[in-house]
């Protein structure tokens, strides 16, 4: 379980990664102990945030971390639950407890993909309307930022009625791991299970590029659906928070 746990962080640090190199007008700041990706256009704390490495403390990095984000109207850091010097630190600059996500992970040999739905490539511009949509944001707060990550770099796939694209998922191949993100659908489609399928089809080709693991934070409320595919819980993460 240690192993798995490392795997996912060291994967969410990858995706901070990949925002900072190629999201519009990015930055990225990186060394050590963390990274973290600033995108001036997005005022959502998933896309502006930092990530440790291989369980390094942050809270010795918050001056050049707040000085990184200047300007940026929301930003972000994972932390581990059991960092509480870090959270200490983290709160003294005025950041709040925002989500408590759960790492889950898997190994790709048990997944059985859904072959009565088809599921396709879909655009990183379709992740982001759909993301933006199902997650109440304005128009543009994710789908912006990741409308500039290059296909060769992430692999995403959707369902979709008619020319609407309802349902989305992203993989991206971080070593042997396939990292999960950006899972939505659009609220009328609700209910009817489609995330799931498009992450087992998904999931599925992960496994025959030579990927081995998959790892992803899931919501509360979400955990059900990645169970079924075979996920456990690792445990908690938690997102601290500066808000304007």
């Amino acid at each position: 379980m240690a192993d798995l746990r490392r795997s996912t962080w060291r994967s969410i640090a990858a995706f901070q990664r990949l925002l900072g190199e190629h999201a519009a007008d990015s930055e990225l700041l990186e060394d050590d102990d963390y990274v973290a990706s600033a995108v001036p256009g997005s005022a959502s704390s998933i896309i502006n945030a930092a990530v440790p490495l291989d369980g390094s403390p942050i809270a010795p990095h918050l001056d050049e971390l707040t000085r990184f984000f200047d300007g940026i109207r929301k930003w972000g850091v994972w932390i581990e639950p059991s960092a509480t010097a870090d959270a200490e630190a983290l709160t003294s600059k005025g950041l709040v407890l925002d989500s408590t996500p759960v790492l889950m992970a898997s190994t790709l040999d048990n997944v059985e993909r859904d072959e009565h739905v088809r599921v396709v490539r879909v655009s990183m511009d379709d992740v982001g309307m759909v993301n933006d949509a199902a997650y109440g944001v304005p128009a543009g707060t994710l789908g912006d930022p990741l409308s500039c990550l290059p296909g060769r770099a992430v692999h995403a796939y959707g369902i979709k009625e008619g020319r609407e694209t309802v349902s989305v998922a992203v993989i991206q191949d971080v070593g042997h791991d396939a990292f999960v993100s950006m899972v939505a659908t659009l609220p009328p489609y609700r209910g009817e299970r489609l995330a799931s399928r498009v992450l087992a089809h998904a999931l599925h080709e992960a496994e025959e590029r030579g990927l081995t693991t998959t790892s992803l934070q899931a919501s509360k409320l979400g955990q059900s659906i990645y169970a079924r595919l075979g996920y456990r819980a690792l445990g908690e993460i938690h997102l601290y928070e500066r808000r304007p």
